[in-house]
């Protein structure tokens, strides 16, 4: 259940519980007596992160109980220490030019909250265009997991066609793996297969989450395989025309795609804990094609397709 889809209502109800510094099991606890579905936790922990406080559990005594009215009738523990946010994988760069080994990567801005990064000159245009031709005949229409059922389905949100290569399928493939691993700091075991995509006029990927939601029952198969997902690096294999910019709607935030540039964001605390202001979509394009890579990352080493 998104924040975004509560009655108005409801939204300014729990802006103000979280603005009192009110914990997460606090306020689900009153609204789940007040009859709403368990599903709403996923909307409270969306505004808790949004303003950095209320995520701690109370360090000493149980908050009382709520009565099973109106959340508002509820009475409020203010947490000790509810102040402080989790703690999610940054990236932080010394300087403007990170020496990657086989290149020079510059960084032209980074985004401290949420944690948004974007490179430029990670791909050399020639890895870029042997990448596209590599993919063009294995391109097959993109799937999405059902997060209920765990099956991978065609859905609208995602129109896209795509295809994968193992880890360190060709040399060029390990090279770039490597190139990522320094510059991020995250060991190429933890990485997924390399992804690429291809979208065509009116292509486009809705606003979602990279992330996989734990209280999903469709979810657990790909938390088998090497737990949460840490972040996700976007690497643009083209110029395009017209449209087809990454958009992060609760930040404002609109990346327009460059050859060889990459964008990289990350949503996972040690803790467990997700960054919901990390939603984002692909807007369709409106001329031309959009080729990307994505790589995304795993709190422990992935498992399955890895090799």
């Amino acid at each position: 259940m998104e924040f975004a889809e509560l009655q108005p209502e409801l939204q300014q109800w729990i802006r103000n519980a979280v603005k009192s510094g009110h914990h997460l099991s606090v306020m689900v606890d009153a609204l789940l007596k007040a009859g709403y579905q368990p599903g709403i936790s996923q909307a409270v922990e969306q505004c808790i992160l949004d303003h950095g406080v209320g995520l701690r559990e109370p360090d000493s005594a149980p908050a009382r109980s709520a009565k099973a009215q109106h959340p508002a009738s509820a009475p409020w523990v203010t947490t000790p220490g509810s102040e402080k946010h989790p703690r999610f994988h940054q990236f932080a760069a010394d300087g403007n030019q990170i020496d990657v080994g086989d290149r020079q990567v510059e960084v032209r801005f980074a985004l401290k909250r949420p944690n948004i990064v974007l490179f430029a000159n990670l791909l050399s245009d020639s890895e870029c265009d042997a990448l596209v031709e590599m993919s063009k005949p294995n391109l097959q229409p993109s799937r999405v997991v059902n997060s209920d059922r765990g099956s991978f389905d065609l859905r609208d949100t995602r129109t896209s066609s795509g295809t994968h290569f193992r880890r360190g399928e060709t040399p060029m493939i390990a090279a770039i793996e490597a190139r990522i691993a320094r510059l991020l700091a995250v060991p190429e075991a933890r990485g997924e297969p390399l992804q690429i995509l291809n979208y065509q006029v009116g292509a486009e990927y809705r606003p979602h989450y990279d992330f996989f939601n734990p209280e999903k029952p469709g979810n657990h198969g790909v938390l088998c395989s090497g737990g949460q997902r840490i972040g996700t690096l976007i690497m643009y294999l083209n110029d395009v025309t017209s449209g087809g910019a990454t958009v992060f709607p609760r930040v404002g935030l609109d990346v327009l795609p460059q050859k060889g540039a990459g964008l990289f964001f990350s949503y996972t605390s040690d803790g467990g804990a997700l960054d919901y202001q990390t939603l984002h979509g692909g807007s369709p394009v409106v001329a031309g094609e959009k080729w990307i890579a994505t790589k995304w990352l795993r709190m422990q080493d992935y498992t399955s397709g890895a090799s």
